[in-house]
């Protein structure tokens, strides 16, 4: 591994647990085995490797959702496929979702920017979803719908859970969260598709 991936590395657990504000670039030179000023070198700010991890992390994400959504020609499928990928993508709970909460916790514009470029570079993500439901409808299985709103509710769908679950827990009682979180794509995806259905 080269350097400037192993600062990303090691910077990406830093900060999914200490906060931009709390992480500390001698830490994570330390823990990569590098010279603080090669951070400095390649990122010439704290700031700007956040930034990079973000962006990074966030490229990830829409990457495989556009394999999902490009490669899945039934729709009932490609949500199935979708749902499995967010439950997979807030494992890694050291890192993801402690970075995913504060940003969107902190309204960082920079965050909503890189979101916004990350899902809608080339609209290849968003155009995809759309065809997507669109194919549905044309083939009868779905009803009339705005695919927006579809494909924001599905995405509240899988990760209200995912980003509260240590409240939901508590509140209904879930004991076994890895069994629960195992049978939560199948759970959403089949209330989902039942919205969509024609009658």
């Amino acid at each position: 591994m080269n350097t400037f991936d192993k600062i990303l590395r090691t910077a990406r657990v830093e900060f999914a647990r200490h906060s931009l504000a709390g992480a500390r670039v001698d830490r994570i030179a330390s823990l990569a085995g590098v010279n603080k000023a090669m951070i400095y070198y390649h990122f010439r700010s704290k700031e700007n490797l956040h930034q990079v991890v973000i962006d990074r992390e966030l490229g990830k994400v829409k990457t495989l959702m556009e394999e999902v959504l490009a490669r899945e020609t039934d729709p009932e499928s490609a949500f199935r496929r979708l749902s499995e990928l967010f439950r997979s993508m807030f494992e890694d709970q050291d890192n993801f979702v402690p970075m995913f909460l504060r940003e969107i916790a902190s309204g960082n514009p920079r965050f909503r920017e890189a979101f916004v470029n990350a899902v809608a570079e080339k609209k290849s993500l968003t155009e995809n979803a759309k065809r997507l439901i669109n194919e549905g409808k044309r083939k009868g299985l779905f009803r009339d719908v705005d695919s927006r709103h579809a494909m924001i509710s599905f995405m509240g769908m899988n990760m209200g859970y995912l980003l509260m679950a240590p409240f939901v827990n508590s509140v209904w009682e879930i004991r076994d969260e890895e069994k629960f979180k195992k049978e939560r794509p199948k759970q959403v995806v089949d209330l989902f598709l039942h919205g969509l259905r024609a009658k």
